[in-house]
């Protein structure tokens, strides 16, 4: 018992060690936010603790009301936006469809118009399609929990109906078909719908769902084992301990407790981490309903609450990790190579992911999919459904035999390290050398050779290029969906795009007396309502076509303020809803840009200067008459245009996106055309303005270089310049990103972002 707090605090002690856990919990913790970040077909976190909230306190017959007003709403106004789609069509078969889908929806126009109008529906989301999309989850969600009663009651009867032909002599009842359905009664037949009690969805399963926490977790466990076995052989003290009187059954035992202990911990903090975060993002999620009243967990045969789902996965998941940490362990003591249990340890969890994902779920070989390691650490099917295999024409549960191959696995690797560690033959760690050699080429080029020590020995080349994906998939990985209004107005301006004539004058006038006659007849019809000569059921009536003129008015209303002017100062029509896009102005994502750009320019280059110091190597550098001054100046260069390179990547991808949907044409005319820069002190052309942009981005990004090398200069340590660094340049963005937007002001961001606080 002695041994076992030794063997894990001799690991968790380790600076190396500690700082590796924790740059895997910021990894976790920055993956959780990345992953939830709201885009045009991500529902945002805030929208599941806004409803979340307004649900709590109401019993179930309200919450079932309360959503069913809220489908009826976005029906309604979704109904709208269908209309005026339908009726912006040129041709007249587009109002002859419109009329039709109005007399078969009779009222329901008129009635959500003024709604749809005001934007006033858009309660939880950003958009139209958002809102549909949100509330048609949540409806569908409770529609599934409220039925929980009948799911329960249909499974008992499918039972006696086969019972009854089963009587009648119709079947025999010794199919697997009709064991199932008999063995699913039985399972099913302790559950009642008394505890149900709807909460919504997402905060859970996002918690509990996430494969990267899983892959995060594996990583941390394999971490653990390195450390557990090779650190002993690499200081050889393998050749003392065993020679001792219990050197060898204890010390491998209180190893393998320690492991153990470990996983449960790291499985149950990072788990802990995601539940606080998704439980303030998406709202709490009742803890003590039954497990079933989560719409996805419906078909679980268990009688147990959400608590004890969440116990009961982190134990299962923890146990998982010791049982492929235990197999590691057998490499580890076998192998005298310190790589081999890790490349052990990825080809278990790359076998196994192939296994999980390729075999089909209704394929003859769909137990190996659900019995491999992924499949294992699926526990939101392992404890949230229901399944059963089909064994030589028997039902065998899944989670009978899923909770036997743990043990299993568990107890073959338990047992394979004792009988390993109480022969083992290799007691020392040997390098592994490449089977050729690679010539060394002297040379005297200062830049090159210090590219090579900051690519290649600082290891700067990889977070460059991780960094430079994650860029790349970011500003690619945005969709530009544009709405009826902005169709229209694309329409409308490819017509105008240019200098103002006297035909695109009269264009614009004569849309403008459209819209005038529009509102000149919905303000007479309104003073007949006023006065009684008209009800308001017969004045909505009159106003419908009016109504769907006016839809487009807002888009016009952006025409009629570059005609006006052009009418005063002169200048062009430019399209200008991609350029608006791309400085900021209608998305704000220079934020999050800026704070990954500083993170990973931080991390890559801030051990640049440091490890000369740290390796004394700038005491010989120093000696020279100009040693320091080239070597510094040849540093900054080679950052300077790495980080210059970097900052290009994602204006350049989201130019790409934006320029694919909304054409970027007249970039040759005056920046001053379009109406939000209209202002601009400097009349410049649009491309030079684009320019302008870019560089003052790689300027501020620039500014983080030089600031990060100044600290590393003044610390002369890499981990404290990356504390300090991040602590100044990476804090106050993250605080802004929480709402804090006063935190911009104490960083670089004010120069990198400045188009789009215009």
């Amino acid at each position: 018992m002695r041994l076992i707090p030794f063997e894990i605090s001799k690991i968790w002690r380790k600076r190396s060690f500690l700082l590796s856990m924790c740059v895997l919990l910021m990894i976790h913790i920055f993956l959780l936010w990345y992953t939830s970040l709201p885009n045009e077909e991500t529902v945002p976190l805030s929208a599941y603790k806004q409803l979340q909230t307004e649900l709590s306190g109401k019993n179930e017959t309200e919450k079932g009301k309360y959503i069913a007003a809220l489908k009826e709403k976005t029906d309604g106004v979704c109904f709208v936006r269908d209309i005026l789609t339908i009726q912006s069509l040129d041709d007249k078969m587009g109002s002859v469809l419109a009329e039709q889908e109005m007399q078969n929806n009779p009222g329901v126009f008129e009635k959500y118009y003024d709604l749809y109008r005001s934007g006033d529906y858009l309660k939880y989301t950003a958009s139209p399609e958002q809102e549909q999309e949100f509330i048609d989850e949540i409806y569908s969600q409770q529609q599934k929990v409220s039925a929980y009663g009948e799911y329960l009651r249909s499974i008992q009867e499918n039972k006696d109906i086969l019972s009854g032909i089963s009587v009648f002599g119709g079947q025999s009842g010794d199919t697997y078909s009709s064991r199932n359905l008999q063995k699913s009664a039985e399972d099913y037949a302790g559950l009642t719908d008394n505890n149900i009690r709807f909460t919504l969805s997402k905060g859970i399963t996002s918690a509990m769902q996430g494969i990267w926490t899983d892959l995060l977790l594996v990583l941390g466990m394999m971490l653990f084992v390195g450390s557990l076995i090779t650190e002993e052989k690499d200081k050889k003290l393998f050749f003392i301990t065993r020679s001792t009187k219990n050197g060898v059954l204890y010390s491998i035992a209180a190893k393998l407790t320690a492991l153990l202990i470990h996983c449960m911990l790291l499985t149950a903090l990072f788990y802990m981490v995601s539940i606080v975060f998704f439980g303030v993002g998406a709202g709490w999620f009742d803890p003590w309903a039954a497990l079933q009243s989560i719409d996805v967990y419906t078909e679980s045969s268990l009688s147990i609450n959400v608590f004890g789902y969440i116990l009961l996965s982190v134990l299962t998941k923890a146990l998982v990790l010791f049982g492929i940490g235990t197999v590691l362990t057998g490499f580890s003591i076998g192998s005298g190579i310190a790589v081999l249990p890790f490349l052990a340890g990825a080809g278990i969890v790359g076998i196994s992911a192939l296994l999980y994902y390729l075999i089909p779920a209704g394929s003859s070989l769909s137990v190996c999919k659900y019995l491999s390691p992924v499949g294992l650490m699926k526990t939101e099917n392992l404890y949230g459904g229901y399944l059963n295999f089909n064994l030589f024409g028997y039902p065998v549960s899944r989670l009978s035999l899923s909770l036997g191959m743990i043990l299993l696995i568990c107890a073959a690797g338990v047992i394979g390290s004792f009988l390993l560690f109480s022969r083992m033959q290799s007691f020392e760690v040997k390098k592994l050398r490449l089977p050729f050699s690679v010539p060394f080429h002297p040379h005297t080029n200062i830049f090159r050779h210090e590219s090579y020590k900051f690519l290649i020995t600082n290891r700067g080349l990889m977070v460059l290029l991780l960094l430079a994906v994650l860029l790349a998939y970011q500003g690619l990985g945005r969709t530009y969906t544009p709405s009826v209004g902005e169709q229209y107005y694309q329409h409308i301006m490819a017509e105008l795009e240019g200098r103002l004539t006297d035909e695109k004058e009269s264009l614009v006038l004569s849309e403008k007396a459209r819209y005038e006659e529009a509102l000149q007849k919905i303000e007479q019809i309104d003073g007949m309502v006023s006065a009684g000569e008209l009800s308001t059921d017969t004045a909505d009536t009159l106003k419908s076509q009016a109504n769907m003129t006016l839809a487009f008015y807002p888009a016009f209303q952006r025409v009629e303020a570059q005609y006006e002017h052009i009418k005063a100062d002169g200048g062009s029509f430019v399209y200008d809803t991609g350029y608006l896009y791309l400085f900021g102005i209608f998305e704000d994502v220079f934020s999050f840009d800026f704070l990954i750009l500083s993170v990973g320019i931080v991390i890559a280059i801030s051990g640049v200067i440091s490890m000369e110091y740290q390796t004394g190597s700038l005491f010989l550098i120093s000696a020279t008459r100009a040693g320091k001054r080239k070597i510094l100046f040849r540093k900054v260069l080679i950052c300077v245009l790495m980080v210059s390179g970097l900052t290009l990547i994602p204006i350049l991808c989201r130019l790409s996106c934006i320029s694919s949907v909304y054409s970027m044409d007249s970039i040759c005319t005056s920046i001053r055309n379009i109406p939000h820069f209209s202002g601009f002190a400097v009349s410049m052309p649009i491309i030079c303005f684009i320019l302008l942009f870019a560089f003052s981005q790689i300027l501020s990004m620039v500014l983080v270089t030089l600031f990060t090398m100044a600290i590393s200069i003044w610390r002369k340590n890499q981990a404290q310049t990356i504390f300090f660094a991040l602590l100044v340049l990476a804090v106050p963005m993250l605080l802004k990103l929480l709402g804090f937007d006063i935190a911009k002001w104490f960083s670089l961001y004010p120069v990198y972002g400045w188009m789009g606080m215009q």
